[in-house]
């Protein structure tokens, strides 16, 4: 396998640093994989490495404000998580698209990676879809007693770290990284409204992509994820009503085990169940 660090553009000229990681057998297609709110790529690393070995190209990045991809200072830094699907996803998969025209083309998001899809204005190159724990957002939604943890971060927490250090220190509190301000609100504003970001299509969201993908799409979803649990994962799937959806339900029980929860799926024990299903679905 070899590995390489890139520094690709987005869209609009922002650097985003990258990793791209190539196999030594031939090439059976090239894959984006999305990384969750606040999430740096390292994260998915031991995942985008399992799949290298099982034959494909994979690029992982840092969204604007995240990881290796952030200022030296978040305070005055612009970003929203808009941003991150309009711009960066779209601009990484620019880059496939001008260095990798022949392939087979997957997008594996996690969590609000799988959201942001429906902002991708290339995304009629897209060849599959797998959407791993990805879902809408909307705080009362979620599962108990996750939802009870969620109001004083959403009307506390983050208006008062973005007014007084103008971005939110989400590290603090186990959220992921520090975000930027515009991400932060922009996430607690739709976190706080039942339809999401529903409300911000042909607004701040738009154009809209969603009704375009017709493309497979995979569900992956973890019965005891709080976040993206059976409520949130299909609000999220309703807007991509004209892809051809399947979805796979995955319960600890199914591997002895007592957790799996909304990142588990990417730890390396699960290299030999669920990773190599996945790749299997791929080929």
């Amino acid at each position: 396998m070899k590995e390489q660090h890139l520094n690709i553009p987005a869209k609009d000229g922002y650097n985003l640093s990258a990793i791209l990681r190539e196999p030594k057998t031939n090439r059976k297609g090239i894959i984006q994989i999305h990384c969750g709110t606040g999430i740096p790529q390292k994260l998915y690393s031991n995942f985008a490495i399992y799949l290298t070995k099982k034959g494909y190209t994979t690029l992982t990045f840092d969204y604007r404000g995240i990881g290796d991809s952030k200022p030296k200072k978040l305070k005055g830094f612009d970003a929203t998580i808009r941003d991150w699907g309009q711009k960066d996803m779209t601009g990484v998969f620019n880059w496939i698209l001008d260095n990798y025209p022949n392939d087979k083309k997957i997008i594996i998001g996690h969590s609000m990676g799988g959201q942001m899809i429906g902002l991708m204005e290339n995304n009629d190159k897209i060849d599959h879809l797998f959407l791993i724990a990805s879902s809408t957002g909307y705080w009362q939604d979620m599962s108990k007693p996750y939802k009870w943890m969620l109001p004083p971060i959403w009307f506390l927490f983050i208006p008062v770290s973005t007014f007084f250090l103008g971005y939110a220190r989400t590290k603090k509190i186990n959220l992921g990284e520090n975000l930027p301000k515009g991400v932060a609100l922009e996430w607690r504003k739709w976190c706080i409204n039942p339809k999401y970001f529903e409300n911000e299509f042909g607004k701040t969201l738009d154009p809209l992509y969603f009704d375009q993908i017709k493309v497979p799409l995979k569900s992956i979803q973890i019965t005891d994820d709080p976040i993206a649990n059976h409520v949130t994962t299909n609000k999220l799937l309703k807007y991509y009503k004209n892809a051809k959806i399947s979805i796979d339900k995955i319960s600890p029980s199914d591997f002895d085990m007592e957790k799996i929860g909304h990142f588990g799926y990417f730890s390396r024990k699960f290299k030999n169940t669920l990773w190599n299903k996945l790749v299997l679905e791929m080929n």
